[in-house]
């Protein structure tokens, strides 16, 4: 179970509500919801390191783009922390993805109380997906794009990397997060292969607090600058 307090953000007047009081522990990767959906335990860590005063600081009025949200409690998270957030996901996700938001607003607020905003788009990765997008029709830079949790199957990491190529401006900064699963780390073979990007990797043990989590990565990654 996820303690509410991980969840606690500030106000659109700046006063915080026991923002980051205490740390979530999580026994499992994911947890199972009584409707047969999951939430994925990495998402939450993400979550709770960028609410850190000073991160959650640099998020508040920015735009941020998340790539595949699933049950969208990450992107609400950043949303009520004073950012307007775009959760993403293929078409067959999306009727799920905005109850569960309506849900996240019945429960937490809507993320306008505290500055911020959030929108669905449907997004299937890779250059295709984005052709036939709405995104497609939009001039719209991000500054953070967030994966968590999306590089376990091995055939979409070149889509997925397409993705971030695409949306990834000179000042963007993407944060990714995931549990070390097979295939996993051939995304970031390719990422280095690219030659597009900077890849910083934070230190579970300096860095961030895993949460009870084995094997969580997160990475810090922005478009290489080519000399």
């Amino acid at each position: 179970l996820v303690p509410t307090s991980l969840f606690s953000t500030a106000t659109c007047d700046g006063n915080s509500h026991d923002l980051m009081s205490e740390a979530p522990t999580f026994k499992y990767d994911f947890e199972e919801r009584p409707d047969g959906n999951y939430i994925w335990h990495a998402s939450l860590v993400l979550l709770y390191y960028l609410q850190a005063p000073e991160r959650g600081k640099a998020l508040r009025g920015k735009r941020v783009l998340e790539l595949g949200s699933g049950l969208g409690h990450l992107g609400h998270g950043l949303a009520r922390l004073g950012a307007h957030v775009t959760c993403t996901d293929q078409v067959k996700v999306m009727p799920v993805l905005q109850e569960s938001l309506k849900d996240l607003d019945r429960e937490h607020g809507a993320p306008e109380s505290f500055g911020g905003s959030v929108r669905t788009v449907i997004l299937d990765w890779g250059e295709e997906g984005f052709a036939a997008s709405d995104f497609a029709k939009e001039d719209v830079q991000y500054d953070f794009i967030i994966s968590a949790e999306v590089v376990y199957l091995e055939e979409t990491h070149d889509l997925l990397l397409w993705t971030w190529d695409r949306f990834c401006g000179p000042e963007t900064v993407i944060f990714s997060v995931f549990i070390n699963r097979p295939f996993s780390w051939n995304f970031f073979v390719k990422v280095h292969d690219s030659n597009l990007f900077e890849v910083e990797q934070l230190d579970e043990e300096k860095d961030f607090n895993p949460c009870g989590l084995e094997e969580i990565y997160i990475h810090k990654v922005s478009r290489k600058v080519l000399k």
